[in-house]
């Protein structure tokens, strides 16, 4: 999870429009066509990156992409803390804002770095590492894209969902 206010927070790795047998997906009784791939070269590449980046001990927390995508990955990094989020999708490039949030796309992660490393960080991850925004001291989950808030949430609703279920 999440560490300190005022941590950055990147997407590494990119997201395709992948929603295909996706959780997303599930919830409207579809399966969907775009199956995530497996792109074995792309992720060995990207994992060396993150094994390069945490022996420079620029990751403070890191957390895993994988079933409901980034949205669910970006709320697991809250729960248990007292933080919140300020993420802006627009760096994620142009596909439909619940591609963004939702694909399953293979061989991503969700990581936060205090300020002063990102300069060395973006220079290890060679354009696979996404700004998204910063880690909060207040516990909301803000989620914008085109400039609009697409989230605005409670984190301690977060919690309580996550913990019954919806």
């Amino acid at each position: 999870g999440f560490k300190t206010a005022g941590d950055v927070i990147y997407q590494v790795g990119e997201t395709y429009d992948e929603l295909g047998g996706s959780e997303f997906y599930k919830l409207y009784n579809e399966l969907g066509a775009n199956v995530p791939k497996v792109r074995k070269e792309k992720a060995k590449e990207l994992y060396l990156k993150m094994m390069q980046a945490n022996e420079a001990k620029l990751i403070v927390s890191a957390h895993d992409l994988s079933d409901g995508g980034l949205a669910v990955a970006l709320a697991e990094c809250l729960l248990g803390t007292d933080l919140g989020l300020e993420v802006d999708l627009e760096s994620l490039g142009t596909m439909s804002d619940s591609a963004k949030l939702f694909a399953e796309s293979h061989s991503r992660f969700v990581v936060s770095i205090k300020p002063e490393d990102q300069v060395r960080f973006e220079e290890i991850m060679q354009g696979r590492a996404f700004l998204l925004g910063k880690v909060t001291g207040k516990k909301q989950f803000d989620i914008t894209s085109n400039s609009k808030k697409i989230v605005d949430l409670f984190t301690d609703d977060l919690e309580v969902t996550w913990t019954n279920g919806i």
